[in-house]
């Protein structure tokens, strides 16, 4: 996978939710580097106002450790199957907004947001689309890693894969998607209006 690139970059990639924050480095110079992943748990007690204080504080600890030049994030998903209420997408809306303002107070400009059916078909392989539990083992395959699954250490889930993997892939799909647009290896497909649903 080699680019012609005249100096490297650094992406950041988020995928947010009020629950689990995933998140991706990835740099780009002669090639597309993997850098590091992980996911930002939001607390879950106190008010709206106080949880949302203090995950602004972890993203904008995260963007300030590793400076990047870009910033893409997952967008609101304004129709899901089965999980789709008023308080939901509120509360969805929410925290990506404000992952959002964060951004923006960094880089000074707008970061990019990218619709995740626009990704899935900008990472897939072959004809299929991928699904959420897809996403490690295609991006791992993309970067040429092994994914760095976290595995549980208690109770009944001893040992069994951390739900949280697939937040930290789909950061990953973010950055890795948003690198392939800025190499040229893809072109960032238009925002549709559509209600196609994501598995």
């Amino acid at each position: 996978m080699l680019y012609l690139v005249s100096m490297t970059k650094r992406i950041l990639g988020i995928d947010c939710s009020s629950t689990t924050i995933g998140w991706c480095v990835l740099d780009i110079d002669s090639k597309i580097t993997f850098v590091k992943a992980g996911y930002i748990k939001p607390i879950k007690s106190g008010s709206i106002i106080s949880r949302i204080v203090d995950t602004r504080n972890k993203i904008q600890t995260l963007i300030n450790l590793y400076k990047p030049d870009h910033i893409g994030i997952e967008d609101i998903i304004q129709f899901m199957k089965g999980k789709s209420t008023a308080q939901t997408i509120i509360m969805l809306t929410t925290f990506n907004r404000m992952v959002g303002l964060c951004a923006f107070d960094y880089l000074m400009s707008s970061p990019e947001f990218f619709n995740v059916m626009a990704i899935r078909h900008g990472l897939k392989i072959g004809k299929d689309l991928p699904k959420k539990e897809d996403m490690p083992e295609l991006v791992a395959k993309h970067l040429e890693i092994t994914f760095p699954y976290e595995y549980s250490s208690r109770g009944k889930k001893l040992g069994s894969i951390k739900i949280e993997n697939y937040d930290m892939a789909d950061g990953i799909a973010v950055a890795l998607y948003y690198a392939f647009v800025l190499t040229g290896k893809t072109k960032q497909r238009k925002k549709t209006t559509s209600k196609k649903k994501a598995k």
